[in-house]
């Protein structure tokens, strides 16, 4: 796969993630890679604590609305923030997370 194309893969989700990983060009694209995995991590944190705190009755409705939904919707803004770039072969930085480095 070309480098635009394994940096579009990385950004599809865990299984695009790892697919990305498994391609030949995952040096020229650890940047994406590493902002892909940042995003994933945040996504699925996310996850864990909605499905937690939303169970319990009233707060984690309350929870749920107030804190949750907004921090889904950045979230995503962020993850499109990267990913667009991505599409056009350019590297930008998703803001807030995206200086976290795991892969280096």
């Amino acid at each position: 796969m070309t480098k635009k194309a394994t940096s579009i893969w990385a950004y599809i989700g865990w299984v695009g993630f790892i697919i990305a990983m498994c391609q030949s060009c995952k040096d020229e694209c650890k940047f994406h890679l590493n902002q892909s995995l940042v995003s994933n991590i945040f996504f699925s944190g996310l996850g864990v604590l909605t499905g937690m705190l939303g169970w319990i009755p009233w707060l984690g409705w309350i929870l749920d609305l107030l804190v949750f939904t907004p921090c889904w919707i950045a979230l995503f803004v962020f993850w499109l923030l990267a990913f667009i770039p991505a599409c056009r072969g350019e590297e930008k930085e998703m803001p807030l997370i995206g200086k976290i480095r795991i892969i280096k």
